[in-house]
């Protein structure tokens, strides 16, 4: 009986090991990505003299359907990328990701400087080092690693698809610095249209007036694994409070007609009360 027993583990083991073997899959790019979609802008970190640090940054499209990642990455051999519906589970059926373009050397043939980023960033050629793509699910989240032979210097970009909604969920990537640069038009922070959680050391305008949100990997908590941005358009508070204004208007003007219509229906009845006395008088006086 024992023996049928451990049978049946090993059974349910092997099954359970070869699903898991079965979610893991190779991910082959047919060609290279467009180095001009990106912008390779060259973030430094104010509080450590002004160099280079490991940063993330998210570009929100204007149409809200897909968004640009780009990576300064720093002596790094691997990338996690957690697609936006990593937190949903979702399946490994087709690629997550497009656009992939490797702007990177040798970390141990380079200088992670400032000097270094811009050169790399007005490359015309994207970088001819190998590496490996795979997609993997991981405590029931997808995600996609990418692995280099050793390890390197420079920045990495991708796109992601996105459900098209005003609000985009990322899981915490693993850099210092994370950026979110929300599409032109559109601002976050009014708790009613939608905030960021958990909420960004820093909020600025870059040069083409986009809001760009900034949160520090060191100064989060350890619970906080997923950052939200939920976004709306500038004038959309406006339309709302001249709507809610308009609505109280209207409130007002039917008050005032309900008012209005009230008084003249008790002067009605006023007269029609007189009329009616008048009359019994009428009958008082004929009897």
């Amino acid at each position: 009986m024992k023996t049928k027993y451990v049978f049946i583990l090993l059974a349910l083991l092997v099954i359970f090991i070869s699903g898991c073997i079965d979610q893991k899959k190779e991910i082959t790019l047919d060609e290279p990505g467009n180095i001009s979609s990106y912008e390779f802008e060259v973030f430094l970190d104010e509080w450590d003299n002004e160099i280079p640090a490991n940063t993330t940054t998210y570009y929100i499209m204007s149409d809200k359907t897909e968004v640009q990642a780009v990576h300064i990455v720093i002596n790094s051999s691997k990338l996690e990328i957690f697609p936006p519906d990593s937190l949903g589970g979702g399946g490994p059926e087709k690629d997550p990701i497009k656009n992939f373009v490797l702007l990177v050397e040798p970390a141990n043939e380079t200088v992670a400087s400032s000097e270094t980023f811009v050169r790399l960033s007005n490359n015309s050629n994207v970088s001819d080092i190998n590496y490996t793509l795979t997609q993997d699910i991981v405590r029931s989240m997808k995600v996609v690693n990418l692995e280099f032979e050793e390890p390197v210097t420079g920045f990495i970009a991708y796109t992601l698809e996105t459900p098209g909604t005003q609000s985009f969920t990322f899981m915490r990537p693993d850099s210092e610095f994370i950026r979110v640069v929300l599409p032109e038009g559109y601002v976050t922070g009014n708790r009613v249209f939608g905030i960021a959680r958990p909420e960004p050391s820093d909020t600025s305008f870059d040069e083409k007036g986009r809001q760009t949100l900034l949160w520090i990997s060191s100064k989060m908590g350890d619970r906080e694994e997923a950052i939200q941005v939920k976004y709306y358009t500038e004038s959309a508070p406006m339309y709302f409070f001249a709507a809610i204004i308009a609505l109280l208007f209207g409130v007002a003007m039917v008050l005032s007609r309900y008012s209005r219509s009230k008084k003249e229906l008790e002067s009605v009845r006023e007269i029609f009360e007189l009329e009616k006395e008048y009359e019994e008088k009428g009958r008082r006086k004929n009897k």
